[in-house]
């Protein structure tokens, strides 16, 4: 199979669509594939279907394709801008990518699922060799469509927390779909007003069928879920419980650490993380020491 025929099934190509040629450069590491139209080609207008629309123009473009083997694929074309009887003037769409895209449908459906396995977008960015503009305008793209696709569906558990956005104390609320794994709606500060109106993008009928709210102890979020979905149990997550609980029991052992050391001496000295830490193994030496430093007759009076 010729380079050009190959292309044409890689890229899905049809009439009036061709692949011209394929140039390869073994210095740049880069695949340089031409895509040209027919010859007379002839397109319908779409606001008057007894007339035809007429080439205004020609605009060269290209576009970033999956790599070939290790070599960086560009797809590169003269677009006609097509004018209609009433005056209007557009670009024709290309069957491999979407209008005033930099990179073609392949390459864009292959950065979202980097995006989703990746943690940062500068990640994606190293792996595709794409600025963070390109990679986070595709981004920006695949959750507008997302979004036209959203239905109104029940939600039963949803999750309410807050994101740093900026350097600083500048906050975000981001509201998700738990059992779904997904973001519904984000907005800036973490005020009450905030979370309220978070709350609010929701339907009606979708905020009858919330049966719990999981969240931080911040009570600007527990005041907006009284207030948004009464009905809902207030869930609050294993981190901040453990941490205030950590803080509670540390706040004790200063207390009688003081305590022991105004009368004498105290076996709390330098046993502050081994009342904060786990022992999952009972049978350690740390936790046997620790087992011996609870049982000291101290607390037991």
């Amino acid at each position: 199979m010729k380079d050009t025929a190959l292309y044409e099934q890689l890229l899905g190509l049809k009439t009036p669509w061709s692949v011209k040629k394929v140039d390869l450069s073994l210095a740049d590491q880069r695949v340089v594939v031409e895509v040209v139209l027919k010859n007379g080609q002839v397109w319908a207008d779409p606001t008057d279907a007894t007339k035809r629309a007429h080439i205004n123009g020609w605009s060269e473009r290209q576009w970033r394709h999956l790599d070939t083997c290790q070599f960086e694929t560009i797809i590169k074309a003269r677009v006609p801008q097509l004018k209609y009887s009433d005056g209007t003037v557009e670009e024709l769409m290309v069957p491999w990518a979407e209008r005033y895209s930099r990179v073609t449908t392949m390459m864009a459906g292959f950065v979202i699922k980097l995006l989703e396995a990746c943690p940062t977008t500068q990640a994606v960015c190293t792996l595709t060799r794409l600025s963070w503009s390109t990679v986070n305008a595709i981004m920006v793209s695949a959750v507008e469509r997302g979004m036209l696709r959203r239905t109104e569906e029940e939600i039963a558990y949803l999750g309410i927390d807050e994101k740093g956005s900026e350097r600083g104390h500048t906050y975000a609320s981001i509201l998700t779909d738990i059992d779904r794994s997904r973001v519904l709606e984000l907005v800036p500060e973490r005020k009450l007003e905030a979370a309220v109106c978070l709350l609010e993008t929701l339907t009606s009928a979708q905020r009858m069928s919330v049966k719990a709210v999981a969240m931080d102890m911040w009570p600007a979020y527990m005041s907006a879920a009284r207030q948004c979905v009464p009905q809902a149990d207030i869930v609050h997550d294993k981190f901040h419980i453990s941490k205030y609980l950590g803080e509670a029991v540390d706040a004790v052992r200063k207390k009688e650490h003081r305590s022991f050391s105004q009368a004498g001496t105290s076996p709390l000295t330098g046993s502050k993380w081994a009342w904060l830490r786990k022992y999952p193994d009972g049978r350690s030496a740390e936790a046997i020491s620790f087992r011996a430093l609870r049982a000291c007759p101290e607390f037991c009076v």
